[in-house]
């Protein structure tokens, strides 16, 4: 996976996933805030180009709906933007992050597009809201696309993003990753690490009932 994005981007490390290059391991014009529609969807095109010199985080009214805080956010992941990335996080997730010397020191993945969806409020925690998006992102063999919700909590400046769930290893449940608890993200990576190199050496070794080649003898 060369989607060098949020997971263990915040962690200090790879998102977890099998990369293109069949290893294992797992995102300025970010300056300008993606203006999220009110439709149940907002998308961005890839290709876009790449400013490398950092910007100024962007700044969000409080108002701010959580679809449009979460499009920012990926924005911000597609294009490198780590100082909007932070900036979006919850104080309690930077706070948690900077004790445990990790960072939102993302890659740029140009080639990426993304739609997010509709927000959907927690009936019984109105401060709570969850965002599904979908990642997609190309290379010259492919693409390949992720599907994510964004855990949000309301702040005195807005939304803000505290989590997301995903995929981790394939045909498993999505794992939560807790942008708060950072020792428990290091948990889960290692979880699906081991997952995924159990899985790896599962797939190498011969199918029941098959034999070995034919030993001859000299």
């Amino acid at each position: 996976m060369r989607l060098a994005f949020v997971v263990w981007g915040l962690a200090g490390c790879l998102l977890i996933g099998c990369s293109k290059g069949g290893s294992t391991g797992a995102p300025s014009p970010a300056a300008s805030a993606v203006a999220a529609s009110q439709s149940p969807a907002t998308s961005a095109p890839a290709g876009q180009g790449v400013v490398a010199k950092p910007t100024p985080a962007v700044v969000l009214p409080r108002e701010t709906p959580p679809e449009q805080v979460v499009a920012t956010f990926l924005q911000a992941l597609r294009s490198g933007d780590s100082g909007t990335t932070e900036a979006l996080l919850t104080t309690k997730a930077r706070e948690e992050l900077a004790r445990h010397q990790m960072s939102v020191d993302v890659q740029s993945a140009p080639n990426a597009s993304y739609q997010v969806h509709a927000a959907q409020l927690l009936p019984d925690h109105p401060d709570n809201a969850h965002v599904s998006s979908v990642w997609t992102e190309k290379f010259e063999d492919g693409e390949e696309t992720y599907e994510i919700i964004w855990a949000l909590r309301r702040q005195p400046e807005g939304w803000r993003v505290a989590g997301m769930a995903m995929q981790l290893v394939p045909d498993q449940p999505p794992q939560f990753l807790n942008f708060e608890d950072p020792e428990e993200m290091l948990r889960k990576r290692e979880e699906a690490m081991a997952a995924l190199e159990a899985a790896a050496q599962t797939a190498q070794q011969p199918a029941p009932g098959s034999s070995a080649s034919p030993r001859i003898e000299r």
